[in-house]
């Protein structure tokens, strides 16, 4: 059964929303009634001359460009709950005289959510032990027949090396160092206690574990290509959380075909936003054994995306 949605809402809420507290959602209402509707698909929306502000999915399959800015022409702030921004078409923003907000326009609420960086130490961590590979050996009924196969790395002692060092980075080495792991990182922004190093070719070479935690921009994207890959270690692990479009893919998927003894852990596809990341070469059946491939969660937490609200509405109240 379809839920009536109210009429001549000035907020559209399209993220999802059935998790957040009553109260949360209450207070969005009283600041500007809100129509609360998740949207993946563009087609799901509709024209509302009387939407004057709009939460947007950071998760959905399409960009927010000039077309779709169009469905709603008295528009004055769009706010995406989150630090990604690639599924925003900012130049349409700023041509129509829309503000546009995200996390990142509040760095103190920012700091507070760490689910990204736990999910990739996550990540990491089953990289490492190869977990995937285990459940899928009990999956087909067997029980440590094959140790070679499922023998994995500890994370002490190994050199884990970040590409990007705002908030996820800094939380990541935080977890590392206490598990006895060094650290060190490439972000020609930042300066920190922690070991510097100053291009990306001497971190990939030191590197037992790379995990890539930048954003992505027009220095960063497609910026991890093959000759980068190439100098990883032998048994070396690539962890990918920040987005798809940061690592050449056919490169990734080249460099992992020769090298067995590398995995990966990848949160991010090439080509959410246009819904073909169903495409990618890593989904390869050749490379199951060596990637690990999740649907973009690694914010994907109860406590993150009340947070994220709850930041989204401090915004919508600036």
């Amino acid at each position: 059964m379809t839920k009536s949605l109210p009429e001549h809402c000035k907020c559209l809420f399209s993220a999802p929303y059935e998790f957040l507290p009553k109260n949360l959602r209450d207070q969005f209402t009283e600041l500007m009634l809100t129509r609360f509707q998740e949207v993946w698909q563009a087609i799901e929306l509709k024209a509302d001359p009387a939407i004057e502000a709009w939460i947007v999915n950071p998760g959905q399959h399409f960009i927010v460009d000039e077309n779709i800015l169009q469905l709603f022409p008295n528009l004055k702030i769009l706010i995406t709950p989150s630090t990604g921004t690639n599924h925003i078409d900012k130049q349409s923003c700023q041509k129509k005289n829309i503000r546009f907000l995200s996390l990142l326009d509040d760095r103190v609420a920012l700091e507070s959510i760490s689910a990204s960086a736990e999910y990739t130490f996550v990540l990491m961590m089953n990289c490492l032990r190869k977990v995937h590979r285990s459940w899928q050996q009990v999956q087909e009924g067997r029980w440590r027949r094959n140790e070679d196969f499922l023998r994995g790395h500890e994370l002490m002692g190994k050199n884990v090396g970040l590409v990007g060092f705002g908030r996820i980075g800094r939380k990541l080495a935080n977890y590392c160092e206490a598990f006895s792991a060094q650290v060190s990182f490439y972000d020609p922004y930042v300066e920190s206690k922690i070991q510097k190093k100053d291009s990306l070719n001497n971190l990939f070479e030191c590197a037992d574990i790379v995990c890539v935690c930048c954003q992505l921009n027009v220095d960063t994207k497609n910026m991890i290509k093959l000759s980068l890959l190439e100098k990883l270690k032998k048994n070396a692990c690539f962890i990918n959380t920040s987005r798809g479009e940061v690592v050449c893919e056919d490169d990734l998927a080249t460099f992992l075909k020769k090298r067995p003894d590398v995995m990966a852990g990848l949160d991010v596809l090439h080509g959410e936003t246009s819904n073909v990341h169903f495409q990618s070469p890593l989904l390869a059946q050749e490379l199951k054994d060596q990637v690990i491939i999740t649907p973009h969660i690694a914010g994907l937490s109860h406590e993150s995306q009340i947070k994220a609200a709850q930041t989204a509405l401090s915004l919508l109240k600036s």
